[in-house]
């Protein structure tokens, strides 16, 4: 069976409908996309040191999550074209993108450099005190 590129393109540019097998597996993807966002950004590792820029981030890339799946169930209720949620994808990974690989790695590499230069530091001696 032959690839028909237009019938293709066509289902891109037609509506998202509820009839649409796709549409009750997106909804459902969607509220467990916001419920795996939330664990993740609450869920802390034992030990674990976090760099400062990290914990900065880690907020932003929660809420630009959020607000993209937030988007996704809107499109899904104006049943606009799939490309909608293609394009709004895209630009939700070039968000995370550019903050987890631009933004943070200076930030978190000159956290680290901090981090050594300390070690070098002598400390304060800690004066025991005298019990009277």
């Amino acid at each position: 069976m032959p690839i028909d590129l237009d019938h293709f393109l066509r289902r891109l540019a037609d509506s998202f409908n509820s009839e649409s097998r796709f549409y009750w597996p997106l909804v459902i993807a969607v509220f467990l996309g916001i419920v795996a966002n939330t664990v993740w950004y609450y869920w802390r590792v034992r030990g674990a040191r976090q760099s400062p820029a990290e914990g900065t981030i880690k907020p932003w890339a929660y809420w630009i999550n959020v607000i993209f799946l937030i988007w996704a169930l809107v499109l899904l209720m104006a049943k606009v074209p799939f490309y909608w949620y293609v394009a709004s994808l895209a630009l939700n990974v070039l968000a995370l993108v550019y903050i987890y690989g631009f933004w943070l790695p200076p930030r978190d590499a000159a956290w680290e450099r901090e981090l050594r230069r300390l070690k070098y530091i002598p400390k304060p001696e800690q004066r025991k005190r005298r019990r009277r």
